[in-house]
């Protein structure tokens, strides 16, 4: 089973190199100031996207690995997060939140993901290998 610190660091390599590659693509006027903040606020938002599942279903409990360490949570994070979007973009004018947001995101994925490679796997997968 992933550690916590196991999460943290695959969360933080996967999210960190994204974001800023997305900023500088996706960003009409590049800005390293920006840049500096957003990767620094990422980190933490890509930190507790890297361990909400094991805060919420703890490791020592029954119920770990269960509906947030599944699958559909991680789409229904998505689908809210889509819609967050076209709520705080317009409203802040900033588009600094999709990037938190993103982060969040990645961690959330990178956390289903090495919990997937353990022998227990998540829920619903076929474990026939």
């Amino acid at each position: 089973m992933p550690r916590r610190l196991t999460h943290i660091v695959g969360g933080l390599i996967l999210s960190i190199p994204l974001v800023g590659v997305s900023y500088w693509g996706f960003s009409e006027d590049f800005d390293y100031l920006q840049l500096t903040l957003i990767l620094s606020l990422s980190v933490v938002c890509a930190f507790f996207g890297s361990i909400l599942p094991d805060l919420i279903e703890r490791p020592t409990s029954p119920d770990h690995r269960k509906f947030f360490h599944s699958w559909f949570m991680l789409s229904v994070f998505f689908i809210a997060s889509f819609v967050m979007c076209f709520v705080l973009i317009p409203l802040y004018n900033t588009k600094v939140f999709v990037y938190l947001i993103f982060a969040f995101l990645l961690g959330y994925l990178s956390h289903l993901l090495l919990d997937s490679t353990t022998t227990k796997g998540l829920k619903g997968k076929d474990r026939s290998f």
